[in-house]
């Protein structure tokens, strides 16, 4: 059986990761984070064997890097020089520099570093790359949507959409955009239009909205596809509409786990370490996204991921 570690037990450890971790064929055979007695806590909470005190005490196949974000390159790179595989929530880090350190970090230790792009393993997500497996639609447009700024909140927020974007749509060869903030780093709108090889793209990313909302339409080819997330997918002919709901949420027990992709991802890569299989979002593809996300901010007038 797969050992695996985590390592920082903030909310999204305790609430998505861990749950999943532990409901799946591996063992957690430790934590760490910077505060012990935190640490101590969740293990006792979880009913987790082992505290690590630093990174050299890990002793596992595979470890959950789950850290503030400006922590995820020193952490994976030494995990990754260590020969053990890496599952690295987004973003890789906040620097395109740092990003790429870390990329080259995973290439030249032959181990797998897995990026938590959660959204193209979400059950809808899936959905929608499949009716356009073919050849990708003619126009795109993505909106994700959250009330309350945060610290450079596109690579919080809409990095998700703009990942999507290029899973469904491929690379961008133009992009323009504009934004509204009064502070730039506390940016309140950001909207793109990206021209990728045979798609045009709109990306709307609010944080002064109403409520949380995620929706992506796409068209071409006689159909439209509509995602709203977490789990509605419509699909639309000239003769009709076909809607469904990918998850038992009308059943009560559909959790943010199976519907946006959470336990999803955490099993392919489980099973890429077992078999030395592939996942959906390598560091390399991941690594684009990221590129893409620079190249958005910086056209937008705000600051490109060097600051």
């Amino acid at each position: 059986m797969l050992r695996v570690a985590v390592i920082g037990v903030g909310s999204i450890a305790r609430s998505v990761h861990l749950p999943t971790l532990l409901a799946s064929e591996c063992a957690v055979a430790g934590v760490m984070s910077r505060t012990g007695e935190r640490a101590r806590a969740v293990a006792a909470q979880f009913n987790i064997p082992r505290v690590y005190e630093s990174l050299d005490e890990v002793d596992a196949d595979c470890a959950f890097v789950l850290t503030p974000k400006d922590t995820h390159g020193p952490i994976a790179s030494a995990l990754l020089r260590r020969g053990i595989a890496v599952f690295l929530e987004k973003p890789m880090a906040t620097t395109l520099a740092d990003a790429e350190a870390l990329l080259q970090a995973a290439e030249a230790s032959g181990m797998l570093l897995m990026i938590g792009f959660n959204r193209r393993y979400a059950p809808a997500y899936d959905a929608l790359h499949r009716e356009w497996a073919d050849r990708p639609p003619e126009v795109v447009v993505a909106e994700k949507n959250r009330p309350g700024t945060e610290y450079r909140a596109p690579m919080e927020n809409a990095i998700h959409m703009i990942d999507l974007l290029r899973w469904i749509c491929g690379e961008a060869v133009e992009v323009t955009a504009s934004s509204q903030f009064d502070d730039p780093y506390y940016e309140t709108s950001c909207v793109a239009h990206i021209r990728f090889p045979r798609t045009l793209g709109v990306l709307v990313a609010n944080r002064s909205c109403g409520q949380w909302m995620e929706r992506i339409e796409t068209y071409g080819g006689g159909k439209s596809v509509i995602v709203d997330a977490p789990e509605s997918v419509a699909v639309v002919d000239q003769r009709q509409t076909h809607v469904t709901s990918l998850t038992p949420l009308a059943m009560g027990w559909a959790t943010v786990q199976d519907r946006l992709g959470f336990r999803q991802e955490v099993e392919d890569f489980l099973k890429a370490v077992r078999t030395g299989g592939t996942v959906r979002t390598p560091a390399r593809d991941a690594f684009e996204t990221h590129r893409l996300t620079d190249r958005i901010l910086r056209a937008a007038g705000l600051p490109g991921m060097d600051a």
